[in-house]
């Protein structure tokens, strides 16, 4: 990625990525060819703001990660699941829905608004996640 924009997507791609998806291919949504490819593949939005602040591509199960980290859009809620999911509805992977929290006390705020079937992860304690409403663990939910 050319400029990481926020700390805590670092933190994201550093800790996240390397404990809980392994091989992974990092898109970032501010980078013209990563859009390029991810067109290429059936997203569609109406505009850069529609895209998650990062999409992982799980390679060996073909799972997309997107996870909403920045402080303006720190949480997955219902309508922002369902603009998501809208925008990815083509292009033919599972999608598995992140929250980003620096700590709790930055989560606390937003749990009442965090859609069931997305996951929450915290940046100071990266080894574990909430799952809301958790029939599958880091997994995508079915269609």
């Amino acid at each position: 990625m050319k400029e990481l924009h926020n700390h805590l997507i670092h933190q994201v791609i550093t800790e996240f990525v390397s404990r809980h998806v392994g091989d992974a291919r990092i898109f970032d949504p501010t980078n013209e060819t990563d859009i390029e490819e991810l067109v290429k593949w059936g997203v569609s939005f109406q505009s850069k703001a529609s895209l998650p602040d990062l999409i992982v591509h799980h390679r060996k199960r073909d799972w997309l990660f997107l996870m909403d980290a920045t402080p303006e859009r720190s949480h997955i809620s219902e309508s922002r699941k369902a603009e998501l999911t809208q925008c990815f509805s083509e292009c033919g992977k599972h999608l598995v829905m992140f929250s980003a929290f620096a700590d709790r006390e930055s989560f606390t705020p937003c749990i009442e608004w965090i859609a069931s079937g997305t996951h929450v992860w915290f940046a100071d304690n990266p080894d574990h996640m909430i799952h809301f409403n958790g029939e599958r663990f880091l997994g995508p939910y079915s269609k």
